[in-house]
């Protein structure tokens, strides 16, 4: 046990140190914004990623021996680019509690759990047997760091705990949509009655009566107003300013702006990430759209692929410069950039350039509709590294997400 805590507190301490290089390590000066938002940043945030894997691997088209590298956020991406059967997918994560949670679901995989099992336990993710689940078949097999994390009490209980009272309620970001969940009902809404309507029109309609006055009270802007409400969000402060820069009017309205967009994106039925913000959970049925990882007729390759994932808690840019030259085919860079000076994305896309092999694939979204890359990359490198523009597009108006300015898929053209 003490050998668990001492590796758990190695783990949180690295966190605090890549978080704060990530968010202000390379600035002349950082603000007291900055410093907070990298100590808050080291909860567990994410319980699920908030990018599309289906619009990913579309952008990707990835192949049997492609090297996947990716942040891994909650993990929903890494697992489901497996079901694609790249040759290897690398997560690496700051945060050593994402780390931890993809871990537990690659373990979750590897102790061979009848896909009920696995879906009752990351799917629905509120039953006292997951919990037996992880003592009986998933502790065996899961790696002492990641075992440390989920046994640490927090408050009395047990992380792994979470499991049962409803993980999707819990994370910085599960923790904010409740207490706007909580405050809609004060004002008469149920925000989980988007569920029932019929079509995106009526979507859009039901949003407009109800959910909008909601981002117009004078409640919800002062929330909106604080930055540490906009840290649960992921925000940190450099995107703040990328958000009221595209989009110049509060944030409460550029956040209602966001929202709708996820309501309406597509048909409820088809947008998990949508079931997730307005119902804080999945169909528990199984039958409507889920993240790939999670569909019953994605589990057999999940399994099979399994081995092909590697996980660490690590820098993105350093996790590259440990790889061989020409070894890698996709990078996956979420939202990342939005947080970087121009000296770490210089830094970033020379070891993306070395590591990347002819016809290499860059994708990432951004909170403004700008790509930060272009300004950034050397002579040299903007030769070889092309946006592709109606791509990109295209594919941003597919994401079910919804609530990134832009998605961007840069080519390698040597």
């Amino acid at each position: 046990m003490a050998q668990m805590v001492e590796t758990l507190k190695g783990d949180e301490s690295r966190s605090q140190l890549l978080l704060a290089q990530a968010v202000y390590g390379h600035k002349a000066s950082t603000s007291l914004k900055e410093r907070l938002f990298a100590y808050w940043f080291q909860r567990l945030v994410y319980t699920q990623i908030w990018e599309d894997p289906v619009v990913d691997m579309e952008a990707l088209q990835l192949g049997r021996l492609d090297h996947v590298v990716t942040i891994a956020s909650g993990g929903c991406n890494a697992l489901s680019y497996l079901t694609a059967q790249p040759g290897k997918v690398t997560a690496v994560d700051l945060n050593h509690t994402h780390v931890a949670l993809v871990k537990l679901k690659k373990a979750a995989i590897e102790a061979n759990l009848s896909y009920e099992q696995f879906f009752q336990f990351f799917g629905v993710a509120q039953s006292r047997q997951n919990v037996q689940l992880y003592e009986t078949r998933l502790k065996p097999v899961l790696s002492s760091d990641a075992r440390a994390y989920w046994e640490q009490k927090t408050w009395f209980k047990r992380r792994i705990d979470m499991f049962a009272s409803g993980f999707y309620r819990h994370g910085l970001l599960g923790q904010l949509i409740g207490l706007i969940h909580f405050a809609a009902r004060v004002q008469g809404v149920r925000l989980e009655e988007l569920l029932s309507q019929s079509d995106q029109e009526s979507q859009a309609d039901w949003f407009d009566r109800h959910v909008a006055k909601i981002f117009d009270s004078w409640w919800m802007k002062r929330l909106c107003s604080s930055p540490m409400a906009l840290y649960n969000l992921g925000i940190p402060p450099s995107q703040h300013a990328a958000l009221c820069d595209h989009e110049p009017k509060s944030m409460a309205q550029v956040l209602k702006a966001r929202a709708r967009n996820l309501a309406t994106v597509t048909p409820i039925r088809e947008n998990y990430f949508a079931w997730q913000a307005f119902a804080r959970r999945y169909d528990p049925t199984g039958e409507s759209a889920l993240p790939p990882y999670l569909m019953a007729s994605a589990y057999d390759t999940l399994k099979a692929n399994i081995n092909r994932l590697h996980v660490a808690q690590h820098n993105y840019r350093s996790a590259l410069a440990e790889m061989q030259a020409n070894s890698v085919d996709a990078f996956v860079l979420l939202d990342a950039q939005d947080w970087m000076s121009k000296q770490e994305l210089k830094a970033l896309w020379h070891e993306i350039s070395r590591t990347a092999r002819t016809g290499a694939r860059v994708i990432f979204r951004t909170a403004g509709n700008d790509s930060p890359v272009d300004a950034c990359l050397s002579e040299a490198l903007s030769v070889i590294w092309k946006r592709n523009g109606p791509r990109s597009e295209s594919l941003g108006k597919k994401d079910s997400s919804g609530i990134y300015g832009a998605f961007h898929l840069y080519e390698y053209q040597a």
